[in-house]
């Protein structure tokens, strides 16, 4: 199989590795080429006495390169993936050090699954006991100081909040985090981003940051009430305040087999992390995932399906309602076929959907909306939007908007993005039987034919 440029410019884990990658996308640079089924692999010469060895599987994708770069991929193997998408790079006979590669992965892949069918070491149900109760402790501690908190911005009036600086934030989601609520204090940290909010956007600030205010007491009223929760409604909370899903937990979990349309990535740092999103969503069951990884410079982002891909295998849910995050199990990427958007509706349906999420789950910020047979252009107030008969949707401002709005050239399209009750943020469109992805890391106005 092969993939698409954009497709191999979308893994890139930053904005400088795409452009050394395509930097490195020149046949002339390499010796050695060659392709054995979906791996390829190739020699360059770098700043060393002896050139880079770098070699490819565009089935994963996954790679592997001798320089010293800590990112993945590394410029060399984005370069090698690009000279293959150029000009299909001819079969050889793999070398010796790129057959031990091969021979590596199918080793791990096998030693995985032994692993995964043995019998887990015995564990210390009552020091799990205890390390559990202590994390309910600080995290009940810590919201009692958050409703206080609240109440008091609340008495004071937000027009007075407005002008607080962003270390009066920092403080209170410094607290949260020493409580062991890291999801709480993501909320908290993002409310100065609410209040900066540009002139004409989408939401007025003290609108937005109302909003915000709202759902997370809302959100941690219900952490004081697990127990008059469903179990799957109880995950939910936890893990949006911020509890990890164990691996014991996730192992027990079913899969879901599909044909997964994957529609998007996006990436964002958080701290010292880099968060990377894979969107896909079923074309037989119709549901939508959400796959997160996070990674740092030494502790790269897995390998993960490219936009525009298929993955057809299993995807197993975190508990939670409504289910959305997920995450890989067996299977592999594919080509996807031309079409439409699978689960796409009317904004009207589409709207109803966000709704209904919004009644099991009052806190969520964003939520994912698939549409069909939109045309985009200017509404009333001179926003841009996407519409049908059944209604229309402001879109978030965004470089990204123009080029949508060209690609579509007034003609109906699907569109796919996040929605947040005041804009959509679009990620991903199809016109023509074409996906056209919004890069994960490039803020130029362009958009990436990713199929």
């Amino acid at each position: 199989m092969s993939l698409t440029s954009a497709q191999i410019l979308d893994l890139a884990p930053d904005a400088s590795s795409r452009k050394a990658g395509q930097d490195q996308a020149k046949a002339a640079k390499w010796s050695g080429l060659g392709r054995a089924g979906a791996v390829v692999w190739g020699e360059i010469k770098g700043s060393g006495a002896n050139p880079y060895r770098t070699v490819a599987d565009l089935s994963g994708p996954a790679s592997k390169c001798t320089c010293p770069s800590r990112k993945f991929p590394c410029k060399h193997a984005i370069g090698l993936m690009l000279v293959d998408a150029a000009a299909p790079i001819s079969k050889a006979e793999p070398p010796d050090w790129v057959a031990a590669w091969i021979r590596g992965r199918e080793s791990r892949a096998v030693s995985a699954e032994t692993r995964s069918q043995q019998a887990s070491a015995p564990v210390d149900e009552k020091a799990q006991a205890k390390r559990r109760q202590a994390r309910e402790d600080k995290v009940s501690a810590v919201l009692g100081e958050l409703d206080l908190w609240l109440g008091d911005l609340m008495r004071r009036g937000l027009a007075t909040v407005r002008r607080e600086p962003y270390a009066f934030w920092d403080r209170m989601a410094g607290r949260l985090v020493d409580g062991q609520a890291p999801g709480l204090a993501r909320r908290v940290r993002a409310m100065p981003g609410l209040i900066a909010a540009a002139p004409g956007s989408a939401a007025r600030p003290e609108a937005a940051l109302a909003l915000a205010l709202g759902r997370l007491s809302l959100l941690a009223r219900a952490a004081r009430r697990l127990e008059r929760l469903t179990p799957e409604q109880a995950a939910g909370v936890r893990a949006a305040i911020g509890y990890p899903v164990t691996t014991e937990e996730m192992a027990a979990r079913p899969g879901l087999v599909d044909e997964w349309a994957v529609l998007a990535h996006a990436v964002e740092d958080e701290d010292k992390l880099t968060a990377r999103t894979v969107w896909l969503a079923g074309r037989t069951s119709g549901a939508m995932a959400q796959v997160v990884d996070y990674g740092t410079s030494g502790s790269p982002l897995p390998p993960v399906p490219a936009a525009g891909q298929d993955f057809s295998g299993s995807l197993a849910f975190h508990p939670g309602d409504p289910p959305l995050r997920a995450a890989f199990r067996e299977g592999r990427a594919s080509p996807a076929p031309a079409g439409a958007l699978p689960g796409a509706t009317s904004v009207a349906e589409a709207l109803d959907g966000f709704a209904g999420a919004l009644a099991r789950a009052p806190w969520i910020d964003r939520w994912p909306l698939r549409l069909s047979g939109l045309r985009l252009g200017h509404l009333a107030d001179g926003a841009m939007g996407a519409g049908d008969a059944t209604g229309c949707l402001t879109l978030a401002d965004s470089a990204h908007v123009p080029p949508l709005m060209a690609v579509a050239a007034g003609g109906h399209v699907d569109l796919f993005g996040l929605y947040d009750g005041f804009a959509l943020t679009p990620l991903a469109m199809v016109a023509g039987g074409h996906l056209y992805a919004v890069p994960a890391q490039d803020p130029r106005p362009i958009l990436v034919r990713a199929a």
